[in-house]
């Protein structure tokens, strides 16, 4: 039997630990820490990001926790706000379906927080794992939220996020409880943001919250200890489930993280593998295409909805854009989501060529279907491919090295760290199960060295 009320999460929350976890399990979540460290140092030199950090800058708050690549350090709260909110701008954040829940709104909490109390790098791998596991199994749950246009994303991570503070403040059952339920008072996600700033700041919001949630717990603030469950309760409002069974830790949702290649979102990343693949298979030049056609539910079209962006944030959720970048890039990365590229004549004149066909007969949800390309040559000559996986997903993980370069790449694009400094942090990272105390790490990539 799962937890049915708010008091079986936060008992649950409470007994459980590291010592619940496989290595298989805690060396996977290691990587998924190394890919958000480097995404979130890319992202503090991006135009969102330099607003987020000159927003938490401006607050002039205690120093206690580190602000990747920003050279100072802030209020916990604020250094999550901030973090969150730089490795969302790469959209390069790793995610997990059908629940629709992205790392970038958990890992900031559980870092801030392990470097403000001076905790162990266990630590930090057992709240990130607990608390993303609430947040995810209240995700599954909520699939009616997601049809409606729900960002889980934000909503789901603020709870879980609450839950990782939570247990890092080694909060007993009623306080976790009440925690949980201040959280699901701040909890939202708008899936219509998907292209604009708040889309990337919702991220950071999660972590802001959560740690707010379990920090207001601890000095005896009080949330009514019933609030996910029962009619007009958050998952009521939320995802019409007044009644819900969470199978908490009955496997850990964090297996089953995908984590990106392409700084895009999650749900075009098996499309752009199909194109890339058909291109290098049949040897395809841009020349030769007459048109490409992608196939998607409508779920997938409330996120998706951008044929011509006219900024480098619709070109993350732009199809087109990405199958175009797939032929002129010489590697879809970063550079390919920019204003220049999106408003480049070239490539509007190209995307003309990609049409998206949206099924509204479809299952809905995230991956309910196969997703087919078709590209077609001027010669009459048809490929096709049907897009079921992405390299990077659960099914097919990127291995270490590939996480590694992953990282790599993100710290070259930002150009602020010497390579030695980057490789000092990525084998701390790599051992993060081993650290006596997160701070050093978090350190080591927050001031910047070149």
């Amino acid at each position: 039997m799962g937890a049915k009320t708010t008091k079986d999460i936060a008992e649950w929350v409470c007994r459980s630990g590291y010592q619940d976890f496989n290595q298989e399990l805690v060396d996977y979540t290691k990587n998924m820490a190394l890919s958000h460290l480097g995404m979130t140092v890319a992202g503090s030199t991006m135009p969102f990001g330099k607003i987020a950090l000159e927003y938490v800058k401006g607050q002039n708050c205690p120093a206690e926790a580190g602000v990747l690549g920003g050279g100072f350090q802030t209020l916990a709260e604020y250094a999550a706000l901030a973090n969150g909110s730089l490795s969302h701008t790469t959209e390069l954040e790793d995610d997990s379906f059908p629940e629709g829940l992205y790392s970038c709104g958990s890992w900031p909490t559980v870092f801030a927080m392990g470097e403000k109390l001076d905790l162990s790098g266990k630590e930090v791998i057992e709240a990130y794992v607990l608390g993303y596991e609430v947040g995810a199994r209240i995700g599954v749950a909520s699939e009616k939220a997601i049809a409606d246009g729900y960002l889980n994303a934000a909503g789901c991570s603020t709870i879980g996020s609450a839950a990782m503070a939570a247990k890092l403040l080694k909060l007993n059952v009623a306080k976790t409880t009440h925690a949980l339920s201040i959280a699901a008072s701040q909890a939202s996600g708008i899936a219509r943001q998907t292209g604009a700033g708040a889309h990337l700041i919702e991220a950071g919001f999660a972590g802001r919250n959560g740690i707010c949630a379990a920090t207001l717990a601890k000095r005896g603030f009080t949330g009514n200890p019933t609030i996910l469950e029962g009619e007009g309760g958050f998952m009521d409002l939320w995802a019409g489930q007044p009644e819900f069974d969470l199978p908490l830790g009955e496997g850990y949702r964090v297996d089953e993280i995908g984590i990106k290649k392409y700084p895009c979102c999650y749900l075009m990343q098996r499309n752009i593998d199909g194109v890339l693949e058909l291109i290098e298979k049949h040897d395809i030049s841009w020349d030769e295409v007459e048109s490409i056609e992608h196939e998607i539910n409508h779920t997938v079209s409330l996120y998706l909805k951008y044929p011509q962006p006219e900024t480098g944030e619709d070109a993350r959720f732009s199809l087109p854009h990405s199958t175009v970048a797939c032929f002129f890039d010489q590697k879809v990365f970063l550079d390919s989501y920019t204003d220049a590229k999106a408003q480049d004549p070239k490539f509007k004149k190209a995307r003309e060529k990609v049409k998206v066909n949206v099924h509204s007969d479809w299952k809905s949800g995230y991956f309910t279907f196969q997703s087919p390309v078709t590209i077609r040559l001027h010669d009459g000559t048809k490929y096709e491919k049907v897009c079921v996986e992405a390299k990077g997903d659960p099914s097919r993980r990127l291995n270490t090295d590939e996480v590694i370069q992953k990282y790599l790449d993100c710290i070259e694009f930002a150009g602020i760290f010497n390579r030695e400094t980057a490789e000092i942090a990525a084998d701390m990272t790599l051992s993060l199960d081993s650290l006596d105390n997160v701070s050093e790490l978090v350190s080591t990539l927050t001031f910047p060295d070149k």
